[in-house]
């Protein structure tokens, strides 16, 4: 049996691939295919697994030994039941947003993080989805949600931060490569690929078969818009910090300046041409055929906005 683990990342269209599995899940496994959903991992399954390295006790250790082997179990007896493929889908592997937000860093200890879950899956692991977005809009989406969540809005040295920070996807990809050297790490791009749930899912499976999934409606899990945010920062302790979303009136935050979008368009635009560069045997690069940063958000047009709008 080959486990595939999804690993996230938050913001790039992680919910609205997770629904179209859950939706479909009758479906995949009339396919032997099998899916762990995060309510399923948040349920009690991973205790012990997903935890900031801070916060790592003696505790933790034991829960996380039980946890790898209750995993070990579970796939035991879906390999014996003729489980072909199992995907394991949870953000929170690589990390939190508020970590990563707080820190100023993208996902500082992804590396430790997973290899908590060597023990459980290295045998099984065949495959590791990451889809990737561009740095500006991950970072706006990101801080959006931690607004919301503290009222707390951060200021022009944090986003001077934010924007200068140093790890790359790059760095992500290399990570996930040493802690599973033996599983082919597979990567996307949000902006091409978030109204393609269908087709990561056949690649992912490395079925391109055309699988009988329903598509799911609606909106998931969207970043909350300059309403919800002057909302959240009014009931919170930093009433303050309202100024600093003063000049935005309706629609969706944008905390960065020109400049320094343009400065991490320009990192992003290195991390796609790594990967279009075949960075090694083992990292494969699922491209769209649209252009993935040359268009603005005007020019990407009403498909561009719909996805926006599914980001979860």
């Amino acid at each position: 049996m080959d486990v595939i683990l999804h690993v996230g990342a938050h913001r790039t269209g992680t919910t609205t691939l997770q629904q179209t599995l859950h939706h479909n899940h009758q479906r995949l496994k009339a396919h032997k295919v099998e899916y762990w959903a995060p309510q399923m991992i948040r349920a009690g399954l991973f205790d012990g697994l997903i935890k900031a390295a801070d916060r790592v006790s003696p505790q933790v250790v034991a829960q996380a030994r039980t946890a790898n082997q209750r995993i070990a179990r579970d796939l035991h007896r879906l390999d014996a039941a003729g489980t072909r493929t199992l995907i394991v889908s949870e953000e929170n592997m690589l990390g939190s947003i508020p970590a990563s937000v707080t820190t100023e860093r993208l996902y500082p200890d992804a590396a430790r993080r997973v290899a908590r879950l060597r023990p459980a899956f290295a045998r099984h692991c065949t495959r590791i989805g990451l889809a990737i977005r561009s740095y500006d809009q991950l970072w706006t989406s990101m801080i959006s949600f931690t607004v919301k969540r503290s009222g707390r809005v951060p200021d022009g040295d944090q986003l001077a931060g934010l924007v200068a920070q140093p790890r790359r996807w790059r760095d992500i990809i290399r990570e996930l490569r040493v802690v599973f050297p033996r599983a082919e790490i597979q990567v996307w791009p949000f902006e091409g690929m978030v109204d393609a749930p269908h087709d990561v899912i056949a690649r992912m499976t490395g079925r391109d078969l055309a699988l009988p999934l329903e598509p799911v409606e609606g909106v998931h899990n969207p970043a909350p818009d300059i309403h919800a945010l002057r909302a959240a920062v009014e009931a919170g302790p930093c009433a303050g910090h309202l100024a600093r979303l003063a000049e935005w009136n309706s629609g969706r935050w944008m905390p960065f300046t020109e400049p320094q979008r343009t400065k991490m368009r320009a990192d992003y635009a290195e991390d796609i041409a790594w990967l279009r560069s075949n960075p090694g045997p083992a990292i494969s690069y699922i491209e769209s055929p649209e252009d993935i940063v040359g268009p603005t958000e005007e020019e990407r047009g009403v498909r561009h906005d719909e996805g926006q709008r599914r980001v979860g």
